[in-house]
């Protein structure tokens, strides 16, 4: 062909044949390979210098049969100088493929990881805390058949679910599990700053009082707890528990710096008290160094209450140590209770007997059937700190009342031993006089109106 004047020898033919590579310079009057000249190797250049330094020129040996120029260039085998040439040249075109956008891709898909695998961690949390279980197990080895509530609750949900299943526990990072009782714990720290910062904004600018009470928890700490009361913005008055602390001493001055660190570090003015609810603690209410007396120095408007169902606690405890049948009623009560609930023998007596009862007193419709109604409960301890427990306690006496005096009839008659016989001999005896029926009809109904009076 002629350009510019010139006679090149090449033919627009071969642009056909060889698409994907072949190029011509007419300034050189020779053919190239493009991929070749940018992607192969120096010493594969040198090798092939006709399609990449010098320019192809021979024309002759372009249909030279087996010495076609243009096929012994391409090479037989797939691994040859000019198709991995070739293969870069496409990957160059091809912009997914591209080194960035890779990186970019598996950065995405391991960021995506990471949050299903955080996301299973605080779903466990979550629901551990919810239901108020332990954590952890006693064994969290990879051999432990129980490896504690939080581990084994994300196993059972790997087990449904693949995607989980790939980023969790064994397959976790061994630098980032977050499995570990630090993470459970700043996951539960997250919350609850979470839940006092909604507090916080409920109260706003608001005045409010404090509520506060102490006392040992099961590793024999102790926790002051700390309530919140006041009128959120539509005027209803809200009580939110705030926050625990954990105090080395309970003296005044402790519990009061304790209490300031906590609404310090909330933005909560101590000007804002506008009353102060403890028992009846000298620590507390003390006249002079009580923590009432401390917070009045700061905002004499911070008025304090002796907590009221600390005082019904309290007029209740003092008025039936006063009355003797009472008195002996609650000594028995006790005595009764245990009798029954330290025996699983006697214990399933009573269930089969309360459920025989059940039957029968539905089939001469002097009991109302119904969802949730006539249930077959057990005996209720009463507690030596709330009197609310010996509501319950009553009441659970009173319905099982008939099916008691049953076992402890079978007791006396068939007893293992004559200690059994003679002490049931006794319960009954007590249980059935007149003073404790008497007594067990009289604190049922007081005591229904003090359970309703404790709860408000």
């Amino acid at each position: 062909m002629v350009i510019d004047k010139k006679d090149r020898r090449f033919l627009f033919s071969w642009y056909k044949l060889f698409p994907d590579w072949l190029e011509f310079s007419p300034t050189k009057n020779a053919a190239f390979c493009l991929p070749c000249s940018i992607f192969s190797k120096p010493m594969d250049r040198f090798g092939s210098m006709a399609f990449t330094i010098n320019g192809f020129r021979s024309g002759k040996k372009v249909n030279d049969g087996k010495n076609y120029a243009f096929l012994n260039h391409i090479g037989k085998y797939p691994n040859s100088s000019h198709k991995v040439a070739m293969q870069c040249y496409h990957d160059l075109g091809n912009s997914l493929q591209h080194l960035d956008k890779i990186i970019e891709k598996q950065n995405s898909e391991q960021v995506a990881k990471n949050w299903l695998q955080l996301q299973v961690s605080i779903d466990a949390a979550k629901w551990c805390a919810f239901q108020v279980v332990a954590f952890r197990g006693h064994d969290e080895s990879l051999d432990s058949n129980n490896r504690g509530n939080f581990i084994e609750l994300i196993k059972h949900m790997s087990s449904y679910n693949e995607k989980v299943a790939v980023v969790v526990l064994d397959n976790a990072p061994r630098n980032a599990s977050y499995t570990s009782p630090t993470i459970q714990k700043e996951i539960l720290s997250i919350w609850s700053s979470k839940i006092q910062k909604y507090i916080r904004e409920e109260i706003s600018d608001s005045k409010f009082s404090i509520l506060v009470d102490e006392a040992q928890d099961r590793s024999k700490r102790e926790q002051m707890a700390i309530v919140l009361r006041f009128v959120d913005k539509q005027g209803y008055i809200r009580e939110r528990f705030f926050d625990i602390v954990h105090v080395h001493k309970t003296n005044s001055l402790t519990l009061k710096k304790e209490l300031c660190d906590v609404l310090s570090r909330h933005n909560l003015s101590v000007q804002n008290i506008r009353g102060q609810g403890y028992d009846g603690a000298s620590n507390m209410r003390g006249e002079w160094n009580g923590l009432q007396a401390l917070f009045i120095q700061e905002c004499p408007y911070a008025y304090y209450i002796h907590c009221f169902a600390h005082r019904l606690q309290l007029t209740l405890v003092a008025t039936s140590q006063e009355v003797i049948p009472v008195e002996q009623f609650f000594t028995y009560l006790y005595f009764h209770i245990n009798f029954i609930s330290f025996s699983c023998k006697r214990v399933d007596q009573l269930r089969v007997a309360r459920a025989a009862r059940i039957v029968e007193l539905i089939a001469i419709d002097e009991l109302e059937t119904g969802r949730g109604q006539n249930q077959i409960g057990t005996l209720k301890r009463p507690g030596t700190t709330r009197w609310g427990s010996h509501f319950s306690s009553i009441c659970s006496l009173f319905t099982e009342y008939e099916d008691i005096c049953s076992i402890l009839i079978d007791v006396i008659n068939y007893g293992n031993t004559s200690t059994q016989r003679s002490e049931a001999d006794r319960v009954y005896d007590f249980m059935t006089s007149f003073d404790f029926v008497l007594v067990m009809h009289m604190m049922r109904d007081i005591l229904g109106f003090v359970q309703v009076l404790s709860q408000a």
